[in-house]
């Protein structure tokens, strides 16, 4: 295993021979590392250097000063973003996130003792060579996850690193070591100075890596989870999910179903998520009840649940063991066959009722009828043809009786 032949490293180890050539020192540190090291795709790279931000600025030509002030600029090279961040120590966390205090330093060992876990504590000069003060590498090969330093001190720092822990326990299938948890346990109350943003987006990423049940067992031991909005009604490991679940509409769907008794505006107030979240658990809710009352992918289901969220309730099923296997094929084959995709396919419309009743006022009566109508062409009771239509309605009860 040689980083150097890495394809992925390479611009990274161009930029840090530029700051070399400058007088300077960088290294690859973070995720990309500890990602390298445990055979895992790697994502963004990240580079610490002993230069300040505004010699990085007179060294490269594309700089975009992100965060100077914590000694952070984006440096953009053959059309990739690289963080690159200014060694430092920190101190004090009022905010229980950002750093009072940051002093810029000269020794990538200093800068390491700051971060949170060992196995995110390691640094990557671009000759493949590993620092790694704190024994991460160990770390990974006993997949473990161990705070760097004293772990109350890391989690009184930020606090959402404790979320942080179980969300990699989940992501890489690791342990979090005994002590960690320990601390875990004896800090969970400081979460409730975090924003539950913060917290969602690493709630999202725990339930959706393949070693969740590792993730949820965390979250219930150390007491994390009597902290998270409405998953402190149920107990969450008996009734883990049987699959990982990827988004936050499967997570609420999935919440209701093992008896959390709240609706889905309420999840999504509590959790601070978006309307497009919101809206697509009405629909995955929709579809599970459906599924589960009718024991079938009916044309109904298939038409009513956006395409996009097919993979998504095909999870829901297997989550919540009420399907074993795939349904998605036969969704997707469904969905060709459909007659119609929307209420604006249907050859017959509001207008042409309306025409049809002219002297009944308008009232509900329409809306009820064109459901009708979109049911019975669902069902292949109704060819959708404008002719066709219109001879059903008229064997209809006149209107009026249905206003």
């Amino acid at each position: 295993m040689n980083p150097t032949n890495e394809k992925v490293f390479q611009p990274a180890f161009e930029v840090i021979e530029k700051i070399e050539q400058a007088g300077g020192e960088a290294y690859i540190v973070g995720g990309a590392v500890r990602d390298y090291i445990s055979g895992r795709p790697i994502g963004d790279i990240d580079i610490a250097t002993s230069e300040k931000p505004g010699r990085i600025q007179e060294i490269f030509d594309k700089v975009i000063p992100v965060g100077i002030e914590h000694g952070t600029v984006i440096v953009r090279h053959q059309s990739i973003s690289y963080e690159v961040t200014t060694y430092r120590i920190e101190e004090g966390y009022e905010d229980f996130r950002h750093p009072d205090e940051v002093t810029f330093v000269k020794d990538i060992n200093q800068d390491l003792a700051r971060r949170d876990f060992t196995m995110n504590a390691m640094a990557m000069d671009r000759h493949g060579n590993i620092v790694d003060p704190y024994e991460g590498k160990k770390a990974i090969e006993k997949q473990l996850i161990i705070a760097v330093g004293d772990p109350v001190i890391r989690f009184q720092e930020d606090p959402l690193r404790m979320m942080r822990a179980a969300r990699f326990s989940s992501q890489m299938n690791f342990n979090i070591d005994l002590g960690t948890l320990e601390a875990m346990n004896e800090q969970a109350h400081l979460l409730q100075n975090i924003s539950i943003e913060r917290i969602a987006e690493e709630t999202v990423k725990l339930f959706s890596g393949r070693g969740f049940d590792n993730g949820i067992k965390a979250l219930v031991q150390t007491g994390l989870v009597n902290h998270l909005p409405l998953m402190n009604q149920v107990e969450m490991q008996p009734n883990a999910p049987k699959v990982p679940l990827q988004s936050w509409p499967e997570i609420i769907v999935y919440g209701i179903r093992i008896g959390i008794d709240t609706t889905i505006g309420n999840w999504a107030r509590q959790w601070k998520l978006s309307n497009k979240v919101k809206k697509e658990a009405e629909h995955l809710f929709y579809a599970f009840s459906q599924f589960t009352t009718n024991k079938e992918v009916s044309n109904l289901l298939v038409y009513r649940l956006p395409f996009p969220l097919f993979e998504a309730f095909d999870r829901l099923l297997q989550a919540a063991e009420v399907y074993e296997g795939s349904l998605v094929e036969e969704m997707k084959n469904k969905h060709e066959k459909l007659p119609i995709f929307s209420k604006k396919d249907i050859a017959f419309q509001a207008k042409d009722l309306i025409q049809m009743y002219p002297d009944t006022p308008k009232g509900p009566w329409i809306a009820k009828a064109i459901d009708e109508i979109e049911q019975a062409i669902l069902d292949n009771r109704l060819p959708n043809d404008y002719e066709k239509i219109k001879e059903w309605v008229e064997k209809w009860n006149p209107p009026e009786n249905n206003s």
